[in-house]
């Protein structure tokens, strides 16, 4: 399994013993913004592996911030062996994060065109997030931003601090409430999850 951008290597611990992992990031994220080091230092747009070489790819997160997505998805088919596995996740309605890396936003729409362009056939698409959640998300991101820009230039919304996490729980019971009660609607996701199998 590769794991491209792997970050702390989260994934690893909810895999089986007998996987075999590679986790690979950039040399320059892997220094600067995490605690642990990658299996392998490498560019997903060329992919320092043989064709037909691994049977899963993870792309959680991480297509967003390619210069040329095209290439990552090219050079992901080349490593997969034939039928092998592509998940692929990415955000949709989600504030900028990892600046300056942070490049677009993907519909399913262009991730199907995307996929189809390099031969993969999508079994399994996940919309993440109905409305409610989406909006109580990005409340919650927004507030919690304020706060930290408050808090970072002494300014009086401080003394929301404390009430935060109350804010944040209710506002969270309202997204549930609301998900469960309301018909379910596609028209606006925090992200997209697809598994697609190489043909």
């Amino acid at each position: 399994m590769l794991d491209i951008g792997c970050g702390q290597a989260d994934v690893k611990k909810y895999l089986e013993s007998d996987t075999e992992y590679i986790g690979l990031d950039y040399y320059y994220t892997s220094l600067n913004w995490y605690d642990s080091l990658p299996d392998i230092y490498g560019n997903a747009m060329q992919l320092p592996l043989a064709d037909n070489s691994v049977d899963t790819v993870l792309l959680l997160d991480v297509l967003e911030h390619l210069p040329s997505s095209e290439k990552c998805i090219s050079e992901i088919y080349r490593s997969l062996k034939p039928g092998g596995t592509f998940l692929l996740q990415v955000p949709f309605i989600y504030p900028i994060h990892d600046a300056p890396l942070d490049f677009k936003r993907w519909t399913k729409y262009g991730l199907q065109k995307v996929l189809q362009l390099y031969n993969f056939e999508i079994v399994e698409e996940r919309v993440q997030g109905q409305p409610a959640e989406t909006s109580i998300l990005l409340l919650n991101l927004a507030l919690g931003k304020l706060l930290l820009n408050s808090f970072r230039n002494k300014n009086p919304l401080l003394i929301l601090i404390p009430a935060y996490p109350l804010i944040v729980l209710i506002m969270n019971f309202l997204a549930v409430v609301t998900t469960v009660i309301a018909p379910k609607d596609n028209f606006m996701p925090f992200g997209y999850r697809i598994i697609a199998i190489k043909k």
